[in-house]
């Protein structure tokens, strides 16, 4: 029997990159999976609906729905987010507005939702994307980490106001994984082959994740494997937010880790 047997899971983010490879976990490990997103998916998924996660009224909607079908919601997982590698002066106030609403507004929006019926019946797991740059300060994306460390404060609050109606809220920070919207951060599918060791530089692990990596994380928060944990914002970056490394490990030419 799966670990996730039995239980309705609602995906906010899943169409493509991590979302996607949540869904086959889940769908894997015997949950029943409504995944939502603004885009078609990638591939076809069973009880997928097109929802903005940014409209009131559009995920009011769909968690009514979930709950009309399916009688209750046991896990949220909140995916929803886009990147922005700007330094600050250089991001304009229209950039700010709209990262904090697609990276914020969604998971807030999501949670708000489905959190009453969680609290009905004393018992559910939401789990959050967030980001290494939630846990840590970084040059390239400091608006886009706003986001982040706003989602593990949110997070940690709903751990703490909620643990005792049997709620339980994580994140997931991952790293650089190889995404989608990693790729898009570069000008062609060949250069993510060439600049690996840009990506890397940094990442003791010496080499991208994969999404099925953070998948699989978020299976076990999900799952009454981790009833206990609570408030936990879990890096899965390769060790790049525990620390710094020795200054001869941050160079392009380190050779890159086995994947």
């Amino acid at each position: 029997m799966g670990r996730l047997a039995g239980k309705v899971a609602v995906v906010f983010g899943g169409a493509r990159g991590i979302g996607l490879a949540t869904v086959k976990e889940f769908l894997a490990e015997g949950a029943t999976v409504f995944a939502a997103d603004i885009r078609e998916p990638a591939e076809e998924i069973p009880g997928y609906s097109v929802v903005d996660a940014t409209d009131e009224e559009q995920v009011g909607a769909f968690v009514d729905g979930v709950i009309a079908e399916a009688g209750r919601i046991d896990v949220l997982f909140n995916n929803v987010g886009i990147h922005l590698g700007k330094s600050l002066v250089d991001t304009t106030l229209a950039e700010f507005d709209n990262i904090f609403a697609l990276n914020v507004r969604a998971a807030f929006l999501g949670t708000r939702a489905v959190l009453p019926h969680m609290i009905e019946r004393k018992a559910g797991s939401i789990v959050t994307t967030s980001s290494n740059g939630g846990v840590m300060g970084r040059p390239g994306d400091p608006v886009y980490n706003a986001t982040k460390h706003a989602l593990v404060g949110l997070t940690k609050s709903i751990a703490v106001a909620h643990a005792h109606q049997g709620i339980r809220a994580n994140t997931v920070n991952p790293g650089a994984i190889d995404t989608d919207m990693l790729r898009s951060t570069l000008n062609s599918p060949e250069e993510f082959e060439t600049k690996q060791h840009q990506l890397v530089a940094s990442t003791p692990a010496a080499r991208v994740g994969e999404a099925w990596e953070v998948a699989k994380a978020v299976v076990f928060l999900a799952s009454d494997e981790s009833r206990f944990i609570n408030g936990v914002v879990l890096p899965i970056d390769g060790a790049k937010a525990a620390g710094a490394m020795p200054g001869n490990r941050y160079s392009l030419d380190f050779e890159l880790g086995v994947r």
